[in-house]
């Protein structure tokens, strides 16, 4: 894969008719003559076997033009520097090394205009793409912006409460644009639980995981809820308590526990809340699940999911 995106890469920069094209197709071919020398001594009858992988060369790095060049720079060294007595046989090998080189630079031109247009929708996507994340973000911005400024009195902490989400939404997606083939569930974690990490409150082990960019977005709102909880009601309002965070896989699926450790009794709250049914329904989208265990000393949180959905 790297070997193709540097070819590719290599190929595009080229530019076919400039002078430093044309050196670097002579330097091939003067390489092909040193391996022409070298089968000469030992013994070796085919004369333009070694000048291919220079016409190859030439029509990849720049097209038809010093393809055409190497092919006869070639013709003209055999000719001049390895044939005694020019006859038949070296007219038939003439001809068919330029018709073999011919059928060469074809198929090597239709291979680098396809990677050319490769390249080309590749660069269209990028700026697609990053057109679409442009205007994603605002959009949340301005639903952030609205939530908070149509809230006021006792919904005001609602409002908040739901423009922190549609903030969890756009910190997952900056992860999933930015690089989606990189993330992973520790990195993750360690974005939504940096604040309270540099404290010592919040431990996280275990075996880390490549996340899919589905699973990317819908964990961010499900560790982002577990937080936000343990920061108003559990572990995390700073009176000691800490939280474990274990990452393991099971049965080929992911598995993390979030375990809480309170230095107060905590309740098993009444029913579900919003923020459980959420935490559910993320997780319903990528085929996971959540166990929830109020004991009297914190929450412990078992969840697991298809990491690669």
């Amino acid at each position: 894969m790297h070997a193709d995106r540097n070819l590719s890469d290599w190929v595009v920069r080229s530019r076919p008719r400039a002078v430093t094209t044309f050196l670097l197709t002579a330097a091939a071919v003067a390489v092909s003559t040193a391996v022409r020398v070298a089968l000469n001594l030992a013994g070796a009858t085919l004369p333009y076997a070694a000048f291919f992988p220079s016409v190859l060369l030439a029509a990849l790095l720049g097209g038809t033009a010093p393809a055409i060049f190497a092919a006869w720079l070639s013709a003209a060294v055999v000719l001049i520097g390895f044939t005694d007595r020019p006859g038949q046989t070296e007219a038939i090998n003439l001809v068919t090394f330029l018709a073999s080189s011919g059928l060469v630079i074809w198929f090597a031109s239709l291979y680098r205009n396809a990677l050319l247009e490769l390249k080309r929708s590749e660069y269209a996507r990028e700026l697609l793409l990053n057109e679409l994340r442009h205007r994603v973000n605002n959009q949340l911005a301005v639903f952030q912006s609205i939530v908070r400024s149509s809230m006021s009195g006792e919904d005001r902490a609602k409002g908040e409460a739901i423009a922190l989400r549609l903030e969890a939404v756009a910190r997952a997606n900056g992860l999933v644009w930015s690089d989606p083939r990189a993330m992973t569930l520790r990195m993750l974690l360690d974005a939504e639980l940096q604040p309270y990490r540099a404290s010592g409150a919040v431990t996280l082990e275990g075996v880390d995981v490549q996340l899919g960019p589905e699973a990317l977005r819908n964990l961010a709102l499900v560790f982002h809820e577990l937080a936000t909880n343990a920061v108003k009601y559990g572990a995390l309002r700073g009176d000691g308590g800490r939280v474990e965070v274990q990452l393991a896989q099971e049965g080929g699926r992911s598995m993390v526990t979030w375990r809480e450790v309170t230095m107060q009794r905590i309740t098993t709250p009444q029913g579900e809340g919003f923020g459980t049914r959420m935490i559910r329904a993320s997780l319903a989208a990528i085929g996971g699940s959540v166990e929830q265990d109020f004991r009297e000393d914190g929450l412990v949180c078992r969840i697991r999911f298809d990491a690669a959905g």
